[in-house]
């Protein structure tokens, strides 16, 4: 076993013992008797925002792609996109999103470097929106008479390690030589350097006034079914303020973002549960809304990316019959 998948398993691994820690410390007991009395249309209507979610990034991914291939049909993209989320969950930074080229080039014959430019592009965006989100949520508990050396530390920690990847992303999206230079540092997916003139030749197609024009406002709306989702879990369990949920859910997010924990497993549980007993609000309740959090709403993805794998061979045939091009 290769060093690097020896650190994604420790990774992950303490990720799982800070859950487990955590349902510890809570009490199964009370988490069972939690979930027994959580609002069951709050759940429903959270799963359904979720779903919501899952849609509506898909219909983005599929706007930028279909700046390259306007031939390509939604009900072909989709199950590509659900297989692609599912792995960029479950891995730390969604480094398995790196797939994604390869897919794009091996069902839609897209060259694999336009295929990292929709990465970077999709990235950027969602970092920069997530970055202002943060930083009001940040603003926002300090505001409410939160104090606390540690958070303090955490957030200066977090917001210098999102800067620092925006720093890296608007890099790579002005310099060849930048990117190339990263690529040989890192020594991670080498065969793109092979790839950086079709990077380079498909930015500016990306970068047309129409990609703004959905690109912006479809990642906010992301934000906010990821947010809203979030925050129907929460009060299924108990009342939550929108705003309160809102805010430990940018952070918990930043935290997973600063550990490189896969899904951020562990850290979110840990994280909403510590920051919602600051707010004085019970550890028990909120422990056990994230983890009926987990439960629901990561299911919801895993079965989304499972039937998207079942469908990708399928719809793969479909559009060779509609195709024979790519046959070859």
């Amino acid at each position: 076993m290769s060093l690097s998948k020896i650190a994604k398993l420790i990774i992950f691994l303490i990720g799982l013992g800070l859950l487990f820690f955590l349902i510890y410390r809570v009490g199964p007991s009370e988490i069972v008797k939690a979930f027994s009395e959580a609002k069951l249309y709050y759940i429903v209507s959270a799963v359904f925002v979720y779903i919501l979610l899952i849609a509506t990034r898909s219909l983005k991914w599929f706007l930028m792609v279909r700046i390259f291939e306007n031939k390509i049909k939604y009900r072909q993209f989709l199950p590509i996109y659900l297989f692609n989320s599912l792995m960029g969950s479950i891995t730390p930074l969604k480094s398995g999103e790196a797939i994604t080229p390869v897919l794009f080039n091996k069902y839609f014959k897209i060259p694999v470097g336009r295929g990292f430019s929709v990465i970077v592009l999709d990235r950027f965006f969602e970092l920069a929106i997530f970055t202002l989100v943060l930083t009001a949520s940040i603003v926002y508990i300090l505001n409410s008479g939160i104090q606390n050396d540690l958070l303090l530390r955490f957030f200066r920690g977090a917001l210098a390690v999102i800067f620092l990847a925006l720093f890296l992303m608007v890099a790579a999206l002005i310099s060849k030589r930048i990117t190339l230079r990263m690529l040989k540092f890192f020594r991670i997916i080498r065969f793109a350097e092979k790839e950086t003139d079709a990077f380079y030749d498909a930015l500016p197609l990306l970068k047309n006034k129409k990609a703004y024009l959905f690109l912006t406002p479809l990642t906010v709306l992301c934000w906010f079914f990821e947010i809203s989702s979030s925050y129907l879990m929460y009060n299924s369990v108990f009342p939550a303020p929108f705003l309160i949920s809102a805010s430990i859910s940018m952070v918990t997010g930043a935290a997973t973002f600063a550990t490189f924990i896969p899904g951020g497993i562990g850290v979110i549980e840990v994280g909403v549960a510590y920051l919602f007993g600051l707010f004085g609000y019970s550890t028990v309740s909120a422990a056990s809304s994230v983890i009926l959090a987990r439960v629901f709403l990561t299911g919801t993805l895993f079965i989304s990316g499972l039937l998207g794998l079942i469908f990708v061979n399928y719809f793969k045939k479909d559009r060779m019959t509609a195709n024979p091009a790519l046959k070859k």
